[in-house]
């Protein structure tokens, strides 16, 4: 009954539907596999209660369902996400600033965002990892000298300004994501680094190779990647990878780096998370 429910709640005002998929993922390509179950549980929004029409019918289908009503303060909730998304020290000198806020004095290069529905604020252990890993790549830096970085799945565009401010000066962000693209595009804006190219080519699609690569992605999909991943590393270069789970470290380890033939350089862990930092 799951169309018709939704059908009709959509028909007496409804403004959404969710559902609670009921999945499994049992291997390292993290594609869920979706379950199949005898009940469904659907939640239905409306602004305002809805009319005696929309009840009736449910009473219809009694004793084949059953519901709650819980009604809430309507607000402005990305406003109240906002109040508690406030400046912080990511890594080294660098600051992660809300865009509606004003750098703290003891910001010594921050980074303005507005993260909008793109992954990448700094909150996250593996972008602090990866943070921690471009940071450091700056060490590497000689003046003078041109250098290159691939950021695979950009998001936010945090990695990839921390790299063009390292000085890096051919940074390239890749992004599937239309909306990350969009709000990374945005990020490079506030921050007056428009140099940074954001693009949506397919990694397997780019043609160039690149002294660092860095790769902020989830385990299974960087395995799925590793052939690209490792087209794009000029010889001798260096790939950060974060996004590893602990508990799949020694899968990732025998299934990417030993296959790939890589040294490693370092290993760091934060939380539940692994980041791997590599050597052509």
């Amino acid at each position: 009954m799951e169309d018709i429910v939704t059908g009709h709640s959509f028909e007496c005002g409804a403004s959404g539907v969710t559902e609670a998929l009921a999945f499994s993922q049992p291997d390292l390509t993290y594609d869920p596999d979706i379950l199949k179950v005898r009940a469904h549980d659907l939640d239905v929004y409306f602004q305002e209660r809805p009319g005696c029409e929309f009840f009736d019918k449910l009473l219809e289908w009694v004793p084949r369902l059953k519901w709650e009503i819980v009604e809430e303060e309507n607000k402005d909730w990305l406003a109240e996400w906002k109040k508690g998304f406030n400046p912080f020290s990511l890594v080294g000198p660098y600051w992660i600033v809300p865009s509606w806020h004003q750098a703290p004095p003891e910001a010594r290069k921050p980074i303005f965002i507005d993260p909008g529905m793109a992954f990448g604020t700094g909150t996250h252990a593996t972008t602090k990892m990866a943070s921690y890993f471009v940071h450091k790549m700056g060490q590497l830096v000689q003046p003078g000298k041109q250098y290159s970085l691939l950021d695979v799945g950009t998001g936010t565009a945090v990695l990839a300004m921390i790299a063009r401010m390292e000085g890096v000066q051919r940074v390239l962000g890749v992004e599937i994501d239309p909306e990350a693209r969009r709000v990374a595009r945005e990020n490079l804006q506030l921050n007056h680094l428009l140099d940074i190219e954001i693009s949506d080519t397919p990694l397997e699609k780019i043609d160039e190779t690149f002294d660092f690569v860095v790769a902020n992605i989830i385990d299974g999909i960087l395995i799925q990647l590793r052939d690209d991943l490792l087209q794009v590393l000029k010889p001798g270069g260096q790939i950060f990878l974060t996004g590893i789970l602990l508990e799949r470290e020694e899968e990732f380890f025998a299934e990417f780096i030993e296959k790939s033939n890589l040294k490693l350089v370092r290993r760091i862990e934060k939380d539940e998370w692994v980041g791997f930092w590599l050597r052509s």
